[in-house]
């Protein structure tokens, strides 16, 4: 190196700078050391890629990604610090140059050169070009190649000839032999360079394990590439990035993995795992309490061993559900892990509430006495967001799973994360048309991946399976197999399996309809709770079961870990509140305290089922989590959540119950007419109309008295959903306005969800560099349509509440104590006239200063709850974020 060697990458603030030949080997020492660490299938991915064999594959590779920030031997890269090269920079060289761009540019002509394709290298650069995060659009290149600005930033024939020598020098570390084969790069091989490139990148970037050196260095570039990949080896250790090795190096049964021996649906999945042939996409459909959690963890274990697969990332409909999984997940690991440590992390917005969580991160590594237990941690270095997913498993919502395919920035090293992975998705039927949508875009990108994917679902409409049998370029067959099933898509076709449930979970539960009013629910299960027992009331919206828990006694509160959880009333009732309107903190005691009290089993479980006790709860004790209540009282909902939360009755044995028989209370369901659908349940503005009418004539007008699971959920899901209700002349006009209403709207929302994604991984519509990228942090004042969104609706802010003793100060940058404090407070207010309050006072400048609390908004309280600005808004301790109607 002679006139390349005097350029820097990297500067410090005493004067040091680090040269970008070096740098660019530090980078590829660090890919080299990553894909040295994955699966071998990884390892044939990226050559295949190139049409080429991994021995003359890696060389290029390597060479790619180093030459990554090319683009920083340019006049105007250079003139942002010091110009040490001796180069003519011009007189006004452009220091707003996009040096990745720079890059993108020079190695497309370079590869060119090389015999490359003139597409593939096209390609190949684009992808390690933006490793910042987004892509240069074709006119932005068009303007650096050709216009004046460019010239500016790009400088003359000597920078061209320092370029050239930095790639040449280069191209005699690597050796690269024969051009590739290959023509083009796919869409899924294009985010696996991009994100392979970043994320070697962010390793190669960080000076506490590559410090600078003198530009004398450059002299042997061959043993500074040698030197380096310690270096690389020890960074990924330091980050807890270790080999991407199966759990079970061998085939283990079910028994053997869980101590017991699997029941039908689980014997049913390791039976087909054995005959898969590639990584696939995996349907379980199957009652609530069948096993399916297990069923999936072990077809995990089966498919990683097999195919190759680095790890696991488990999605679920919600934080809580997420929270229950993690745990489940991190003693699965515990218990079935091999001889390296593993890393686990929980990826929601509440993942430091959750104290099994913060345990993992803060604690030493976990080492049990038992000789086969896994050392389990939670690595700092993939608390943040844009890392979280690298980790090698992972328990998260949906929404952390579905940013891999928005355009935000660095989608493709999310991507990348998940890629040869094996995907849980649980709870599938639970999103709307337009997160389903994106879920089912996200299948589809994984399986162009190579990742096995699994879906868990109790109750699933039969348009789910149609579209996922399109992901794979098949169709269904023409008799689908009895429920429960399991069905798997691959390239060769759908096939399917049936089941039996299993026979002891078999029940049968009473339907018993009773009307709107909030008494009649409180009425119905005082009476079939005469002699004691657990209780569920499950209300549409938030303000419905505020109210009922206000209908009962003013009662004694009910503490527990320091937080209102309930109240006992003074005949001995112990009443419990649920949902999502608690802060964050409370919300998690609450979590806990449910879970303790109403779920499978707890260290105080011949307390919690004793007396009479009552939850109530909305929609978040619906999903996932374990519960088990004698009577059950919910609000009319579309048949499959009816049938989801019936699955909350009589859900494990027990030695005895005060209630004769499982019965299912429906408010709405009493009466000659469905009503209004509009006071005193809001019911349409929280489901769709139509399928409430066709719910409520299936149950009602057919004289269902009752319901037996798991016999009925088919059939009752797909009348419904499939449009067989027979319904009365009387309400088809009312039910043609409300199906023209919720096709209008479901089109719409799929629409929206078509257009949100990065394209599509078989076609060249991700091949758009043009398209704008997307913000995906939490920063509320950017406006809508520029901010990703995995779940659309109401504008909503997080807030903190303060107060008075609280001594909040707009002018003070709070103390880390107190933001840390104050941070787990948050609580999510979503209605539109507070929104609107909230964003006119905005957030105050000092705490802007503050990572935790530089998204949130104040809620500045008076001694008894109510909102400074707004005394309607009110933070009750008992009732959680209460919106009053002051008269």
């Amino acid at each position: 190196m002679t006139t390349a060697r005097p350029i820097w990458a990297k500067t410090a603030a005493d004067g040091q700078w680090h040269p970008l030949l070096l740098h660019c080997l530090d980078v590829a020492a660090v890919a080299q050391a990553i894909l040295h660490r994955e699966p071998r299938e990884t390892r044939q991915r990226y050559a295949h890629a190139l049409g080429m064999s991994w021995d003359a594959a890696q060389p290029w590779l390597l060479l790619l990604i180093a030459a990554h920030d090319l683009g920083k031997a340019c006049p105007g890269f250079q003139c942002k610090w010091k110009n040490l090269s001796g180069l003519d920079v011009g007189r006004n060289p452009n220091t707003e140059v996009n040096h990745a761009f720079v890059s993108q540019v020079v190695l497309t002509h370079w590869l060119r050169d090389q015999g490359w394709s003139e597409e593939l290298a096209r390609l190949a650069a684009d992808a390690v070009g933006c490793h910042h995060g987004s892509r240069a659009s074709s006119s932005a290149l068009e303007r650096l190649e050709h216009g004046y600005d460019g010239r500016r930033a790009l400088g003359g024939a000597d920078w061209e000839d320092a370029r050239a020598e930095l790639l040449n020098t280069l191209q005699l570390v690597f050796q690269p032999t024969e051009a590739p084969g290959a023509e083009s790069l796919s869409g899924p091989d294009f985010m696996l360079l991009a994100g392979l490139t970043s994320f070697a990148d962010w390793i190669g970037s960080n000076t506490d394990w590559f410090g600078f050196a003198d530009q004398v260095a450059t002299d042997e570039p061959d043993k500074w590439f040698g030197a380096r990949r310690i270096n690389a080896e020890q960074a990924l250790d330091a980050i807890g990035w270790q080999p991407r090795t199966p759990l079970a190096s061998a085939f283990r049964t079910f028994n053997t993995v869980f101590g017991f021996s699997p029941r039908p649906l689980q014997q049913t999945v390791a039976e087909t795992l054995g005959t898969l042939a590639a990584p696939t996409v995996l349907l379980v459909e199957a009652p609530m309490g069948e096993g399916k959690t297990e069923a999936a963890l072990f077809a995990h274990l089966e498919l990683q061993r097999r195919f190759g697969h680095r790890g696991l990332y488990i999605a679920l409909p919600t934080q809580a559900t997420g929270n229950a999984m993690f745990a489940r997940t991190l003693a699965f690991l515990q218990g079935h892990g091999n001889d390296h440590v593993l890393d686990l992390q929980l990826l929601h917005g509440g993942a430091q509430l959750n104290n099994t969580y913060q345990q993992l991160r803060l604690a030493p590594v976990y080492d049990s006495e038992q000789a086969d237990t896994a050392r389990v941690r939670a690595s700092e270095w993939f608390t943040y967001k844009k890392r979280a997913l690298l980790s090698e498993y992972g328990v998260g919502t949906v929404d952390q799973a579905l940013l891999t395919i928005l355009p935000v920035r660095h989608h493709f090293v999310r991507l990348w994360g998940l890629a040869n992975r094996v995907v849980v998705f649980d709870e599938i039927h639970a999103y709307d048309a337009y997160t389903g949508t994106l879920l089912i875009h996200l299948v589809r990108w994984l399986h162009a991946l190579g990742s096995s994917v699994v879906l868990l679902s109790a109750t699933l409409p039969p348009a789910i399976r149609r579209k996922l049998a399109e992901v794979v370029g098949a169709v269904l067959p023409d008799v689908e197999a009895p429920y429960p099933r399991l069905s798997t898509f691959a390239g060769d076709g759908v096939r399917q399996t049936h089941f039996t449930a299993d026979p002891t979970r078999r029940l049968t539960l009473e339907i018993e309809p009773i009307g709107t009013g909030l008494d009649d629910m409180q009425t119905g299960l005082g009476q079939h709770l005469a002699e004691g027992g657990m209780g569920l009331a499950l209300l549409n919206t938030v303000q419905r079961a505020q109210e009922l828990y206000g209908l009962y006694p003013a009662g004694t509160p009910l503490e527990w870990n320091g937080e209102q959880v309930g109240k006992r009333l003074d005949d001995g009732t112990e009443l419990y509140l649920f949902h999502a309107r608690f802060p964050a903190s409370q919300r998690q005691v609450r979590e806990q305290r449910v879970l303790n009290l109403f779920g499978k089993s707890s260290g105080e479980q011949s307390e919690s089922r004793s007396g009479r006790k009552i939850l109530i709860a909305t929609q978040v004790a619906e999903q996932s989590l374990d519960l088990d209540f004698d009577i059950i009282a919910t609000d009319l909902a579309p048949i499959d959540l009816l049938l989801q939360r019936a699955g909350r009755l009589w859900r494990h044995r027990q030695p005895q119950r005060p209630v004769p028989q499982p019965v299912l209370l429906i408010a709405g369901l009493a009466g000659d007419a469905p009503g209004s659908f509009s006071q005193p349940l809001w019911w349409s503005a929280v489901y769709a109309e139509s399928i409430l009418l066709s719910t409520w004539f299936l149950l009602r007008k057919n004289g269902r008295q009752h319901i037996t699971l798991p016999d009925d959920i088919d059939p009752l899901v797909r009348s419904v959903y499939e449009e067989e209700v027979v319904l009365p002349e009387t309400i088809l006009e009312r039910m043609d306005k409300a199906l023209a209403e919720s096709d209008g709207t479901g089109i719409a929302k799929t629409q929206q969800a078509h257009m949100a994604i990065i394209g599509l991984p078989d076609d060249g519509s991700w091949d758009d560099p043009a398209r704008y990228v997307l913000y995906d942090d939490d920063n509320p004042f950017v406006h809508r349509t520029l901010a990703a969104e995995t779940r659309v609706g109401d504008e909503s802010l997080t807030v903190i509440p303060l107060w008075p003793g609280d001594e909040f100060d707009t002018r003070v940058v709070p103390t880390p104590i107190q933001a840390h404090s104050w941070s787990l407070r948050g609580l999510r207010i979503g209605r539109n006239g507070v929104v609107r309050q909230l964003k006119a006072q905005g957030i105050p400048e000092p705490w802007q200063q503050s990572p935790l609390l530089r998204n949130h908004f104040p809620l500045c309280l008076d001694a008894f709850g109510a909102w400074l600005t707004d005394p309607a808004v009110r933070l009750d301790r008992a009732l959680g974020l209460v919106y009053e109607s002051l008269n």
